[in-house]
């Protein structure tokens, strides 16, 4: 039987995921402080629920595919063929796989056409290397053959293989293809363009804090059932000031999906009324990330740097191990586990040592407009004394989800353990542990943003239950607005 090759006509069946990404960063509080945040692996949620790059329609309006029985389609393989070319045509991928397993068992089917079809069919169900691989044998064989071109160029696309998508993008192009083509082709280019270039990050807010110094409100500490009256120092104090982050990122694309990543963030607070207390810190990384349509593994050798009033606090060198995988289309898997080395001034000396991080979030993605994840965090500090050195346990909880007309929420819930290794130095007897509660929900807009900028009302609730409460039992709330920005 003659091999019959697919008209240009098959250029309507075109379509990939949009990148998506996510950025995670964090400060490092002081030993002496309870609001300590870490950098926990977070779910990378898509920017743009289930969005698509589509060639515009060109099919005619009112076509349909024609139907038939499945003793029909046997019987007439030439119709078989045609009705799964208009499929592919039309774009009416639902049916893929059923014609597909008829046209197999009809007398001598088009190699060409089955092998096109099962590509289209893995690269639907996420099976981008296996319809990679497919792609090129098909390309081989007949190089002129530009549907199945433009389908590996957005099979590589989608597994974050740049160059060699960009390559046959332009292989493409050389070819004269038809304008909506032309135009589908420049926005995976541009899309290409704009997640290997350089990628910021920037967001404010106003502070009002009434215990900026996470303290005990109790006025007294009683040692041996001796009452001390706590300086004014010691009590909770209040502040007022900005709060923001800056983070910028880049990844060099050097072959297939392997990169190298260059990753700063930057994160502080300052306090125009109480600048004793301003907190900023900055993490610089550069190292390597593997990328594809399912899986991210990024390895992070970084360098820190805390200041906190007017002082530097201290510095760290350490490594980050990143994880994200896609299980399935509704369920992500993030890990991260990072060791850090810590040194202080030498009048804190003491606090020198060695910190661990292993964190672990899995995320569900319920629909287009909601999802939910939960997860669990343990670090370990590890300090020269023994009564700073600690191991923290915690586990969270989340929902995101999309309202009407627009309003979108977000409210997560942990509560963790923090446990010392030694007695306390003032309470010689008693091994300091901290039961910590945290809420914190968000509120937003969609349609409501500014210069491209949505605020975001975020509400916070902390709450530190300890053993010791003259000295760390806490409540904190906050609310404040978050102007954020990425471009």
């Amino acid at each position: 039987m003659k091999r019959t090759l697919l008209t240009k006509s098959l250029f309507f069946s075109t379509a990939c995921t949009l990148p998506f990404s996510a950025l995670a960063q964090a400060s490092l509080q002081p030993v002496n402080q309870q609001d300590q945040v870490i950098q926990i692996a977070k779910p990378k949620l898509p920017e743009i629920p289930n969005g698509k790059l589509i060639a515009p329609s060109q099919v005619p309006q009112g076509a349909e595919i024609k139907t038939a029985s499945d003793a029909e389609l046997l019987a007439n393989p030439e119709l078989t063929r045609q009705l799964l070319n208009q499929l592919i045509h039309n774009q009416q991928f639902e049916h893929l796989a059923e014609l597909l397993a008829i046209y197999r068992q009809t007398p001598n089917p088009d190699p060409i056409l089955l092998d096109y079809a099962q590509g289209i069919l893995w690269q639907l169900n996420g099976n981008t290397r296996q319809a990679i691989a497919l792609y090129r044998q098909l390309i081989a064989e007949h190089p002129n053959f530009l549907p199945v071109r433009l389908r590996l160029a957005q099979a590589l696309f989608d597994d974050r293989q740049d160059e060699a998508a960009t390559q046959q993008f332009h292989k493409v192009q050389s070819e004269n293809p038809p304008r909506y083509i032309a135009k589908l082709i420049d926005q995976y280019l541009t899309a290409i363009q704009k997640r290997g270039g350089w990628r910021f990050n920037f967001g404010m807010n106003y502070v009002r804090e009434d215990n900026v110094n996470n303290a005990s409100k109790a006025p007294y500490i009683y040692v041996n059932n001796v009452p001390f009256k706590k300086e004014e120092d010691s009590l909770p104090q209040s502040a007022q000031g900005l709060q923001g982050h800056f983070n910028l990122n880049k990844a060099w694309n050097l072959s297939g999906s392997h990169y190298a990543v260059f990753e700063n963030a930057f994160s502080g607070k300052s306090y125009w009324n109480n600048h004793q207390y301003d907190d900023i810190n900055n993490r610089t990384s550069l190292g390597y990330q593997f990328q594809n349509s399912h899986s991210r593994f990024a390895l992070l050798p970084f360098y820190e740097r805390r200041w906190f009033g007017k002082h530097r606090y201290n510095q760290g060198i350490g490594g980050r191990v990143e994880f994200d995988h896609w299980i399935t289309p509704k369920w992500q898997l993030s890990l991260a586990s990072e060791g850090e080395k810590l040194t202080y001034r030498p009048e804190n000396n003491r606090l020198n040592g060695n910190s661990w991080l292993n964190s672990a979030t899995l995320v569900y993605l319920w629909g287009a407009k909601t999802y939910f994840f939960g997860g669990g965090d343990y670090v370990m500090e590890r300090t020269r004394d023994r009564a700073y050195a600690s191991n923290r346990q915690a586990l969270r909880l989340g929902w995101g989800q999309e309202w009407w007309e627009g309003i979108s929420s977000r409210v997560q819930l942990s509560y963790g353990k923090k446990t010392f290794l030694a007695p306390h130095r003032t309470f010689k007897q008693t091994v300091r542990r901290d039961k910590e509660l945290n809420i914190n929900l968000t509120l937003w807009h969609r349609n409501l943003h500014f210069w491209g900028i949505t605020p975001k009302l975020s509400v916070q609730y902390q709450r530190v239950n300890s053993n010791l409460p003259a000295l760390y039992s806490t409540k904190r709330h906050r609310t404040y607005v978050i102007f954020e920005k990425t471009f």
